[in-house]
């Protein structure tokens, strides 16, 4: 689920991104406990001959997520069980769907990027073409689009599609391709769309024709207690409140440096993202209620070689 603020007429009208039943930024305040950085240094990636950079080294260890995350070809989970992933390709995005997964992988190409329905043995079920990764509303259903790559040299229908997280509902719509279309969110139970050559935001029941809106500015993924939304710029990490009004940015030119950039609450106080220096990357906490980027960051998990798709991490839903 995500948040969105669409200019209007007579001023700014904010649109909270979510189910028909939602209470958009109204809900209760989260646990704040602290998620427990230690102190001490990371490490250097298992079986690297050279460990990382300087700059790597002074980002300060924390303990291991609190949720599933991608670590290169496997899934691995807080109870330190794992899960083993297609090796044909990286992952770049998770979600949990229909008793195993949506995800998006790390073939990236002028806009278009490969995803793949899972089973819940990390088996490949189906695979498309989409723009992006599936986005989640907060009554618990997933939008995402499957399309045909203009340089594939085929053609084929696009479509939005919308399910239950645990499946069996789909419905689907075809769009007009005019340019290449993005899920951004959702609006009191509609899709947000936006199609990057147009100046406007779409939004549709998936019944009538998807009608235009004043371009909506995304706030980004909200946390537990629905007060706060983190979104990755070019180059930081921005938290703000309901209201779009910026609370924190964390400046740090290795966060989020991945193919699909997605962030990832872990609970009310803390953020997951990749964070890359050079050639190594980590799973990055980000503690929002820090002053800096220095006092905020720590590495999660140990460093890794970077890959395109980073270290996402599964949503907790």
């Amino acid at each position: 689920m995500r948040l969105l603020l669409v200019p209007s007429l007579v001023g700014v009208l904010v649109l909270g991104l979510a189910g028909c039943s939602d209470p958009e930024a109204t809900g209760p305040a989260g646990d704040t406990t602290p998620s427990g950085a230690t102190a001490g240094t990371t490490e250097a990636p298992h079986g690297s001959s050279s460990g990382p950079s300087d700059a790597a080294v002074r980002v300060p260890r924390s303990e291991p997520p609190g949720l599933a995350y991608v670590d290169g070809r496997v899934l691995r989970r807080p109870d330190g069980s794992t899960l083993a992933l297609p090796r044909r390709w990286g992952t770049s995005s998770i979600e949990a769907y229909a008793g195993g997964y949506l995800v998006t992988d790390d073939r990236f190409f002028e806009g278009t990027v490969g995803m793949h329905r899972l089973d819940g043995d990390g088996r490949v079920l189906e695979s498309w073409g989409s723009t992006g990764a599936p986005v989640a509303s907060r009554d618990g259903r997933l939008a995402w689009l499957s399309l045909v790559a203009p340089e594939s040299g085929r053609s084929g229908p696009t479509l939005l599609h919308v399910d239950a997280r645990e499946g069996g509902r789909e419905r689907t719509q075809e769009l007009d391709r005019t340019g290449l279309p993005l899920v951004t969110g959702w609006f009191l139970g509609e899709v947000v769309l936006r199609t990057w050559s147009e100046p406007f935001s779409s939004l549709t029941d998936l019944v009538s024709p998807p009608r235009p809106v004043p371009l909506a500015l995304e706030l980004g993924v909200p946390g537990p207690g629905g007060r706060r939304w983190a979104s990755v710029t070019s180059g930081a990490l921005e938290v703000r409140q309901g209201d779009g009004v910026l609370l924190a940015r964390f400046r740090d030119r290795g966060l989020a440096a991945t193919v699909v950039p997605g962030v990832v609450w872990e609970d009310e106080r803390s953020v997951l993202t990749t964070l890359v220096r050079g050639a190594r990357m980590c799973l990055a906490r980000v503690d929002t209620s820090a002053g800096t980027a220095r006092e905020a960051l720590s590495c999660a998990t140990p460093w890794r070689r970077v890959l395109p798709g980073g270290m996402p991490a599964l949503p907790a839903r």
